[in-house]
Parts: C-alpha cells; sequence; structure tokens
C-alpha cells in the first residue's frame, strides 16, 4: 500500500450562509469554559479536533486518540539529507508537513461527527458566509479548528501570514476573530492572550488554510470499520517516498512544493542515525553550540517518536476489538518500539542528552544503534500486513 504526496487541487465543500437574510443574533461572543491547546501537545490539530469533541460531549479527553486517524501516531520522519541542514522540522508527525483535509474529517468520523471543510479560496468566494458560519458555531458553544490562521506576530517580531499550526476560533466581536493559538503566550506579544487564552485576530481568514466544521451526527456508525480503516492505512505512512513538505498556494487552491524534503519509517531512522554517526557535525562544538543545534539532528525527530501512543492506543483496539488478527500482530512490535524510545531515554537521562555525552562519537553510537533496530520494526510493521 502506498501513498503519494503530490501537487493536488484541495478538495472543498459547500457552506449555505447560517444568517442568509438575516443578522446574527450576537454583536460579539466568545467561548469561555473550552480545552485550550498547548503548546507541548505536538500534533496540533489532533489536539484542536480534540478540544472539539470536548465541547460536544465526547468523553475522550486525549489528543492522541485522534492521531490515529490522521496519521500522525504512526508516522515516523527526518530531513532527507543527513546532517538536516534546511532546519526540517520533525516534532509534529505527517500533518504539520502533509496535512490532508480528508484525514481531518477521518479524526472527526472518529468522535462521531460528519466534518466540513472550507478551503480558503471557498471562504473568499463567500467570506460573510464562511465568517457567519463560525458566529453561528461560536454561538452554539462549539470552537471551529483553523488549518493555520493569518496576519500572526510573534514576540521576536517575525509575522506569519498563515502561522500554519491549527488553532481553535472560538469567539467573535463583528468581524475579530478570537483565536487560541498553538504557540502559547510565551512566543506571543507580552499582554496579546487574554484571560479565556484568546488572540484577537484581524484579516486572519484572508490567509488561513482552511476551516474545519462539525457537521451532523453520525448515526449507526461501525465503530470497528473506522478502527480497521485506520489501521489498514499504517503501511502508507511507512513506506511513503522521499517528500517535499507543502504549502498551500491560497490563490490557486493548490498544494506547492515547500523548502523541506523528509524520508519516512525505515529511511528516517538510518538518515537520523547516519547523522548522529557524522562526527563534523559534533567535533569542536562548544555546550552552547551543540544545544542550538541538538533540537534539529535528534530533539525534533525524538520528540515526534516520543508523543506517539501507538502501543496503547494498539492496546486498547486489541481489548475492544479481539477478533482483530492484525491487531494482535502489531502489539508487540509497537511495544518494542516504545521500549527502543524508552532506551533512548534512559541513555541520554531524560529528553535531551546532555552535552558532554552528546560531544562523544560512543554515546551517539549508542543512540544510532537503537535508532537503527527502530527502522527494523518499520520493516517488521510493513511485513506483517504484506503477509496477510
Amino acid at each position: 500500500m502506498k501513498m503519494k504526496i503530490t501537487t493536488a487541487s484541495i478538495p472543498s465543500d459547500a457552506m449555505a450562509d447560517p444568517f442568509a437574510g438575516g443578522q446574527p443574533p450576537h454583536v460579539s461572543n466568545r467561548i469561555r469554559e473550552y480545552r485550550k491547546i498547548s503548546n507541548w501537545e505536538n500534533y496540533f490539530l489532533c489536539s484542536a479536533i480534540c478540544s472539539v469533541g470536548k465541547s460536544l460531549g465526547v468523553a475522550i479527553d486525549d489528543y492522541h486518540f485522534y492521531a490515529a486517524f490522521t496519521g500522525d501516531m504512526f508516522t515516523y520522519l527526518y530531513s532527507e539529507k543527513v546532517g538536516n541542514p534546511d532546519g526540517s522540522q520533525c516534532d509534529s508527525g505527517v500533518t504539520n508537513s502533509f496535512i490532508d483535509p480528508l484525514a481531518v474529517k477521518k479524526a472527526f468520523a472518529a468522535m462521531g461527527y460528519e466534518c466540513i471543510y472550507l478551503s480558503n479560496a471557498q471562504i473568499k468566494k463567500d467570506f460573510r458566509a464562511a465568517m457567519n458560519a463560525i458566529k453561528a458555531s461560536v454561538d452554539k458553544g462549539i470552537p471551529v479548528v483553523a488549518w493555520g490562521i493569518g496576519n500572526v506576530t510573534l514576540r521576536d517580531g517575525s509575522r506569519y501570514d498563515p502561522l500554519g499550526e491549527g488553532c481553535l476560533i472560538g469567539g467573535y466581536d463583528g468581524d475579530t476573530l478570537y483565536v487560541n493559538l498553538y504557540t502559547g503566550p510565551e512566543r506571543l506579544p507580552e499582554g496579546s492572550v487574554d484571560a479565556d487564552g484568546y488572540s484577537a485576530i484581524v484579516n486572519g481568514l484572508d490567509t488561513t488554510n482552511g476551516l474545519f466544521f462539525v457537521g451532523k451526527k453520525i448515526e449507526n456508525q461501525d465503530r470497528r470499520q473506522v478502527y480497521q480503516d485506520a489501521i489498514n492505512s499504517i503501511p502508507a505512512f511507512l513506506t511513503l517516498p522521499p517528500s517535499q513538505s507543502y504549502e498551500v498556494n491560497n490563490d490557486k487552491e493548490k498544494f506547492v512544493a515547500g523548502k523541506h524534503r523528509y524520508v519516512f519509517g525505515k529511511q528516517a531512522f538510518e538518515t537520523w542515525a547516519a547523522t548522529l554517526l557524522a562526527d563534523e557535525y559534533f567535533e569542536g562544538k562548544t555546550d552552547e553550540e551543540l544545544g542550538g543545534i541538538c533540537w534539529n539532528l535528534h530533539c525534533s525527530p525524538y520528540c515526534c517518536v516520543c508523543t506517539s501512543t501507538a502501543y496503547e492506543w494498539m492496546k486498547k483496539v486489541a481489548e475492544d476489538y479481539p477478533d482483530m488478527a492484525m491487531v494482535a500482530k502489531l502489539v508487540p512490535l509497537y511495544k518494542k518500539m516504545q521500549d527502543h524510545k524508552d532506551e533512548i531515554w534512559a541513555l541520554s537521562g531524560g529528553f535531551y542528552p546532555p552535552m558532554d555525552k552528546f560531544r562523544t562519537h560512543e554515546f551517539r553510537a549508542q543512540i544510532a544503534e537503537v535508532l537503527r533496530r527502530m527502522g527494523g520494526i518499520c520493516d517488521e510493521i510493513v511485513q506483517a500486513f504484506e503477509k496477510e
């Protein structure tokens, strides 16, 4: 099973203006009690989806759950180039650079609801209908998931149009939107985040990549099939060919190539290991210099590995659906993957390795050996599907 990432059109739904022929009942409104996004929740869109689920009364309060349906939980990635010279970020799984709106719809379906996706072009086509749809959702107490929001300035002065990470729109005042941003208040201008966790954003929809609204409740859903579909997608995420990250060209409604190029699955672990074994990146560096590059070379992909809860998720599926033969095969493989993740943690004495150890080839070689074993498990997982 292969998944191909290419420049492609973004499917967009249509949405009727809920206040066509009339005015919204409120000039301003906001949701005050909601599950806020935390900046340590590295699957940012999954976190936002979880927040929407909580507003609907869905009992699931773990953003990791939705990562099984977007593919984040099962994706391992690294820069295609040894040494990660472009500083490619690998901490957020596949939706960081390769989001597919259909994957978000699968995550909404996992909570039992249809999802309506409005692309940027659809928003521009009928801005008032899109804005009124946001207001109608907020008035019902349901935040709207935004795939990035425009006109955002961070504390260091950098400006994003859009800030591509997932976020929650939970309020409005006229056409000003109140947005709970993934970045967290420590990265936003001092005093710009209000007591409800919102940043006031003007003209943010001009360059957003898209919006996700809650649709109808799915009746008589085959939950077993929902889980089976997520499991069947695993080989695709482990065998993705080297792929260019993409951005959204909002004028042409296309995915366009970004500057970062990634490898996945076994190849990601191999390239990561090769980076750690290349002494030229580590020799002669001060602790401060090593600390400055440690994230891009090692900790960013390790963050992705640490965020995955594939083993726990797979165990729960095995308990709920003991007749799923494939799940029984996958549980011990993901247990080994988790054990290797913990082995790296033990070697480093925590998430960040001490720089005096990180400088030495012997220490990095120990981690590289574990990474190569993890790459081998990726092959074992794919082979388990091929034998079915």
